[in-house]
């Protein structure tokens, strides 16, 4: 990470932020004129820090990084990998998310075969590719054969472990044919330090699409429950609706690198600054 290309400021003063334009419409949020934006000279050592620059190259070097220059990253080390890193959150939330392997190195397809019925979903154990259809599910051996092949030369899948899911049927939203996932019931829940700070549909690219109250009270009680366990202070929780209604997780990321979706990022920095005071009463 390059300090001197990020903006970092102190937001309504209670919570330090570092920003980097990425480009990305989902991601980038102008937080001026919306809030207040203090930029001191001299920084207090050991302040907790939250950073919106994109995904990490590398979180350890970044983390070791800022704190030369007083800043703790709001998610260390441990509990970055910890959300961002299917291996590590699956463990510890198996019975609420589609059974899922992560293999050591590119399994066969007669290994997949083995472990797995047709359809199935692969990915990276951090991301998809952009959630193309073409490389993450395979409806038989020749398909399965095709994205093993472009697994290993892919830029964004080859570094990555590669993770087989059960392909688990969801309840679809209708939307407009795109090469991408076809779009479901699905949406992206953020947890500040424990607390629902935002929440919204997650195919907002796509399609709007609301909940009932009852649907929503279900679904966060999920993902309440999977914050607590996981324990990462800036989480996010993807859930998605089953077709026979039940509703399960999808994945779960550091906040810090999630895009909004449909999530409001105004009400999202709000509630977040709300946490932080009510922390502070404690």
């Amino acid at each position: 990470m390059n300090i001197k290309q990020i903006d970092i400021f102190h937001l309504e003063e209670c919570v330090w932020l570092a920003q980097k334009w990425v480009g990305v419409s989902a991601y980038d949020f102008s937080f001026e004129p919306l809030f207040r934006c203090r930029r001191p000279y001299q920084i207090p050592p050991g302040r907790e820090l939250i950073c919106r620059v994109g995904a990490f190259e590398n979180y350890e070097d970044s983390y070791s990084e800022l704190k030369k220059i007083g800043f703790a990253l709001i998610n260390n080390v441990e509990e970055h990998f910890r959300a961002s890193e299917l291996s590590q959150w699956y463990p510890l939330i198996e019975g609420d998310t589609p059974r899922s392997i992560c293999y050591d190195k590119i399994p066969d397809v007669l290994d997949i075969e083995r472990d797995f019925d047709y359809p199935v979903f692969i990915k990276g154990s951090r991301q998809t590719a952009k959630h193309s259809k073409n490389l993450s599910v395979a409806k038989n051996r020749d398909e399965c054969r095709s994205i093993l092949k472009e697994y290993q030369r892919h830029p964004i899948l080859h570094w990555q472990q590669l993770v087989c899911r059960e392909f688990v049927d969801l309840r679809a939203v209708e939307a407009a044919s795109t090469e991408k996932v076809s779009p479901s019931y699905e949406f992206r829940s953020f947890w500040y330090k424990g607390k629902l700070v935002g929440v919204g549909h997650y195919w907002s690219e796509f399609v709007k699409y609301s909940w009932s109250e009852s649907e929503k009270a279900e679904a966060l009680a999920l993902a309440k429950k999977v914050s607590d366990t996981v324990k990462v202070p800036f989480l996010v929780i993807d859930l998605a609706q089953t077709l026979d209604g039940r509703w399960i997780v999808i994945e779960c990321n550091d906040g810090q690198e999630s895009g909004y979706a449909g999530v409001e990022p105004i009400q999202l920095w709000n509630n977040v600054l709300k946490a932080e005071h009510q922390t502070d009463e404690v």
